[in-house]
C-alpha cells in the first residue's frame, strides 16, 4: 500500500480531475466504436472533436490546480504526466476520425469488430486503473491490471500484422491499401496510449508503494 496523501494531500480535487480525463477518453472511444460498428455511414468529426476539448479543459484544470496547491516536484511531474497521457488518447482518437472521413468510401466493407473489442478492453482497464488511485491499491492489484492492460496491446500489435499480410497478399486497390493501412496504424496507436497511461499510473504506485 502506499500514502496518497504524500502524493496529492488531503484534496481530493486531482482524483476527481484525472478520473474525468479517463471517463472522457473513454466516452470517446466508445463514441469510435460505434463508428466502427457501422463503417458505412459517415461519422461526424465534432462529437470527436468535443471529447478532445473537454479532456483538454480537464487537463488545464489540473495544470491550474497544481499551481495553486503545494504538490513536491516529482510528484507534481507525476500527476502532470498522467494527465497529459490520458489526454493523448481523444487527441488520437479525433487523428484517426478525420483520417476515417476522407477514406470512408474504401473502409466501408471493412470488419473493425476485432478492433472494437481490443478499445474497449484497453480503455475500460485505463479507466478503473485511474480509478483504483483514489483507493491505495496495492502494488499486485495494479501490476495485475497492468498486464492485463499489455496483454491488449500485445493483441492489438498481431491484429495489425494479420491486417498487414492481408493488405499486402496484392489482392486489394493500391489505394484502398494506403488508406486502409493509415486508419489500422491509427487504432494501434490509441491502444498504445492506453498503454502508456497504464504504465504511469503503474510507475506512480510503485513509487509510492
Amino acid at each position: 500500500m502506499f500514502s496518497l496523501q504524500k502524493l496529492f494531500g488531503k484534496d481530493d480535487k486531482f482524483f476527481d480531475l484525472l478520473e474525468a480525463s479517463a471517463q472522457e477518453s473513454q466516452q470517446c472511444v466508445e463514441a469510435l466504436n460505434r463508428v466502427l460498428a457501422n463503417p458505412a455511414k459517415i461519422p461526424s468529426l465534432t462529437q470527436f472533436h468535443h471529447s478532445k476539448e473537454a479532456d483538454k479543459r480537464i487537463t488545464e484544470q489540473i495544470s491550474e490546480a497544481l499551481i495553486n496547491s503545494f504538490v513536491a516536484e516529482l510528484e507534481r511531474e507525476d500527476i502532470e504526466t498522467l494527465s497529459a497521457t490520458l489526454y493523448k488518447i481523444p487527441k488520437t482518437v479525433e487523428k484517426f476520425a478525420e483520417r476515417f472521413i476522407v477514406s470512408a468510401r474504401l473502409a466501408k466493407d471493412v470488419d473493425f469488430s476485432k478492433h472494437v473489442a481490443l478499445l474497449e478492453a484497453a480503455t475500460s482497464t485505463v479507466t478503473e486503473m485511474v480509478k483504483q488511485l483514489r483507493k491505495r491499491p496495492s502494488v499486485e492489484t495494479i501490476k495485475g491490471m497492468n498486464s492485463r492492460l499489455q496483454k491488449v496491446e500485445g493483441d492489438a500489435d498481431q491484429l495489425i500484422l494479420d491486417v498487414l499480410t492481408d493488405l499486402y497478399s496484392g489482392k486489394h486497390d493500391p489505394t484502398k491499401v494506403m488508406a486502409l493501412k493509415d486508419i489500422y496504424e491509427i487504432l494501434e496507436k490509441v491502444i498504445d496510449r492506453c498503454r502508456d497511461a497504464g504504465n504511469v499510473v503503474t510507475h506512480i504506485v510503485l513509487k509510492y508503494a
